[in-house]
């Protein structure tokens, strides 16, 4: 792994697209308004000398919060995310941290990875989308 540079943008922007299926805009003005954040270390993951994933680490009061973890497609199922996610909880815990996380409830792959690395829920919550569509 190693620090997210300006020169990312496009490979992190099509991790989210990819990854958490969101527009390519809503995906650029988010990943530009990250850069801005000093308690917010973003990494870039690396395979063979070619980025692979990303995975954000935002820290506040004691706690590492991590966000924004995608692996593109076609490298999935090879061990790398549990191999970054097993580096950043023993890295951030031996700084002092408790290590936290996100995810979309009904994303299955991911609850496993998390669940094979020792995660364990303490919050779920559903979201809901409102159809603008309908509105008369």
């Amino acid at each position: 792994m190693r620090n997210a540079h300006k020169d990312d943008i496009d490979i992190r922007v099509r991790l989210d697209v990819e990854g958490f299926g969101v527009s390519e805009e809503d995906a650029r003005d988010m990943e530009s308004r990250i850069d801005s954040d000093e308690d917010t270390d973003m990494l870039m993951i690396i395979v063979n000398d070619e980025v692979v994933g990303k995975i954000r680490i935002k820290r506040e009061k004691g706690q590492a919060w991590i966000y924004g973890f995608s692996i593109l497609p076609e490298f999935q199922g090879r061990g790398i995310g549990r191999k970054v996610l097993r580096k950043v909880v023993k890295g951030q815990s031996e700084l002092g941290h408790s290590v936290h996380l996100e995810v979309e409830t009904k994303n299955e792959h991911a609850l496993k990875l998390y669940y094979s690395v020792g995660f364990k829920i303490v919050h779920a919550q559903d979201y809901y989308t409102y159809d603008l569509t309908n509105v008369r």
